[in-house]
């Protein structure tokens, strides 16, 4: 398919089909997520997860505490 006219507004159907998930973790704060916070000891991230099927929609908080894993040297 692709993108041939970029002033274009496409439906979703358009640009997916089936069961769409859409996720997106904050970085730096904005009006939608917060960023994210490094505590002592953790990493704090905000998370929003929208399933098409159902319009179910999900905010995340998840405290890491693993933060080796995060490569942060």
């Amino acid at each position: 398919m692709g993108i041939s006219d970029i002033k274009r507004k496409y439906t979703m159907e358009e640009m997916a089909t089936g069961d769409v998930l859409f996720a997106a973790t904050g970085v730096t704060d904005g009006n939608f997520l917060q960023g994210v916070r490094f505590g002592r000891n953790d990493i704090t991230t905000h998370t929003v997860v929208m399933r098409s099927t159902t319009g179910t929609v999900r905010y995340i908080k998840a405290r890491h505490t693993q933060v080796e894993k995060f490569h942060l040297d």
